[in-house]
């Protein structure tokens, strides 16, 4: 694959990302939308993912021609639910508990990807579930440059991980989600800086985030709702079709990342700000992020999944076989 094929792969769906991001959390009056903003991040990664599977395998079916071909069916579900998840945002423990048991039931359900059986599909719903209820916690505590520069890691880490995989579209589509996530990042941080003042007690800026400043930006339930549910879509996805010595302990750390950031908002952390902190709040998420590539890079840590690894199959015969 050229690097021009690469660029393409990657470049677009993160152009595609950059115009769904940029306008709604720069643009003043799209900013005080409730249902735009809090579901920007998760409409641009979603549509990222999309975007980023039709350049490499063309439009999927239905029913999928692979059984990997419901990640991007199943990511159209959650683009277009993820604006009504964005205006229910606020309705307190009650909606988090119903989106976080029925996004995982249902992702879970029809997550039928090869060597999954109903117990890694139980756990897969499990972790949609957990990692909801954590994210949206955080999403209405923490602003958006330190959640946007995690995924950005995490996402990177899955890429890294689909290529020893032997994955090749799959890293590409992790590829496309980082860089999507970067975007998400850059205009964060453009919005905490420059960005236009919100009014404690608007939609975007409820009265539970008064001690952060008045131009801080939350991804919302929306955006959270799709990080929660495609970050542990894709490592699943990997871990399915993995070809290569990339075992469940890797795909499970580097998916388990986006979970540190609540240990950032305990009891007497929460209230900690300024830029170490930040750090130390990205560097909980890079912690599981940097063990998982260590222990794969140096061979430490449990066997292979699948003796194939090495034995010179080729990708796309493989795929062809599921």
């Amino acid at each position: 694959m050229s690097f021009g094929q690469i660029l393409f792969a990657i470049g677009l769906p993160a152009m595609v990302g950059a115009i769904l991001i940029v306008p709604a959390w720069l643009v003043p009056r799209i900013r005080r939308l409730s249902g735009l903003t809090g579901s920007a991040l998760g409409v641009a990664l979603g549509m990222a993912l999309v975007v980023a599977f039709m350049a490499e395998a063309g439009i999927p079916s239905l029913p999928p021609d692979q059984k990997w071909h419901m990640l991007p069916i199943l990511t159209c579900g959650i683009v277009i639910l993820c604006p009504v998840v964005a205006i229910v945002d606020g309705s307190g423990e009650m909606g988090r508990w119903l989106i976080s048991i029925a996004s995982g039931g249902i992702i879970g359900w029809f997550a039928v990807f090869p060597g999954l059986d109903l117990l890694g599909q139980i756990l897969l719903g499990v972790w949609v579930g957990i990692s909801f209820m954590v994210i949206s916690w955080v999403s209405h505590r923490r602003r958006g440059v330190t959640v946007t520069l995690s995924i950005t890691l995490v996402f990177a880490a899955l890429s890294i991980l689909c290529m020893q995989a032997h994955f090749i579209t799959l890293t590409l589509i992790a590829g496309a989600l980082s860089a999507t996530s970067g975007i998400g990042f850059v205009t964060a941080f453009i919005s905490e800086r420059w960005g236009p003042e919100v009014p404690v007690g608007s939609p975007v800026f409820p009265e539970d985030e008064s001690e952060l400043p008045s131009r801080s930006l939350a991804i919302g339930w929306g955006g959270a709702f799709a990080v929660a549910s495609i970050i542990p879509l894709v490592a699943f996805c990997g871990w399915a079709y993995n070809v290569g010595d990339v075992t469940w302990l890797h795909w499970g750390l580097v998916a388990g990342a986006p979970l540190m950031l609540g240990i950032g908002e305990l009891p007497g952390l929460h209230h900690r700000e300024g830029f170490w902190w930040f750090l130390v709040r990205v560097g909980l998420v890079a912690l599981p992020i940097v063990l998982a590539l260590t222990l794969f890079f140096t061979g430490a840590g449990l066997g292979a999944d699948s003796d194939t690894g090495g034995d010179g199959i080729d990708y796309m015969h493989y795929m062809d076989q599921s």
